[in-house]
């Protein structure tokens, strides 16, 4: 191409106007940055929860293994976290259930067929993700009939559970002992027919994903806080043992 030509190409007036950007790709750009790059810097702007020190490993596979004890956790991750069951609320909430009833009486399952990506959480949450956890509790209703079943996520692993709920039939919908939701992007919607009082949702003040929303604030990163809190709540509807203790 002639050197005239090219500057008449680039002096030329724009015909085309550039495409739109989609909606939906700049909010899941803007949030995968927050998620990847943005949690490191919230936290050394302020303390750091202690109970992020807390790991016991982030995949848990114990129903898969055919592994039944008291109490069965399925258990769905935040965005973007890793193994099966994450890093920021999963390991502190098991340690917490270990803790009060003792390693023997409680079997672990994460997640496993679910990207925990942020188009899928943009969307409502991952449904290869929601049919996984679907099918995990009705595995628990026959592979373990005689378990405590809690039903549990963090972000978009709390949405993963809501769908699940829609997914299951009445008599797995009944079997389910207690639900525990941290950072709820549905916050205020029923769990399937599951009772309330059965439900224990975990959403803090500024949590703006809780709201609805999709920005990632430090709220939406301590949940790890609550994780006594919410084992005590699972171990009070269980009616187990807890360590050297009563029933509880």
């Amino acid at each position: 191409m002639r050197y005239s030509t090219l500057l008449s190409f680039a002096f030329a007036p724009r015909t085309l106007a550039s495409p739109a950007p989609d909606p939906v790709q700049v909010r899941a750009a803007s949030l995968t940055y927050t998620l990847t790059s943005g949690f490191t810097g919230l936290h050394t702007s302020v303390a750091p929860p202690s109970c992020l020190g807390i790991t016991n490993g982030t995949t848990d596979n114990d129903l898969i293994n055919g592994v039944c004890k008291n109490l069965t956790l399925v258990f769905a991750r935040g965005t973007t976290e890793k193994g099966n069951i994450g890093d920021i609320v999963g390991p502190p909430f098991v340690h917490a259930l270990v803790s009060m009833l003792g390693e023997a009486q409680v079997a672990v399952q994460g997640v496993n067929n679910y990207p925990a990506d942020v188009q899928d959480f943009l969307a409502g949450g991952s449904v290869t993700g929601s049919h996984d956890m679907a099918a995990l509790i009705a595995q628990t209703v026959t592979q373990c009939p005689g378990t405590k079943l809690c039903v549990s996520g963090y972000s978009q692993g709390a949405q993963i559970a809501h769908n699940a709920a829609k997914l299951i039939s009445p008599a797995q919908t009944s079997f389910i002992n207690s639900v525990v939701l941290f950072g709820d992007p549905d916050d205020g919607e029923a769990f399937g027919k599951v009772s309330a009082s059965n439900i224990s949702t975990d959403c803090h003040i500024g949590d703006d994903i809780c709201l609805h929303g999709d920005w990632i604030l430090v709220p939406h990163l301590d949940h790890c806080l609550d994780a006594d809190t919410e084992a005590s709540f699972v171990v009070q509807k269980s009616g187990l043992k807890t360590v050297g203790g009563a029933a509880s």
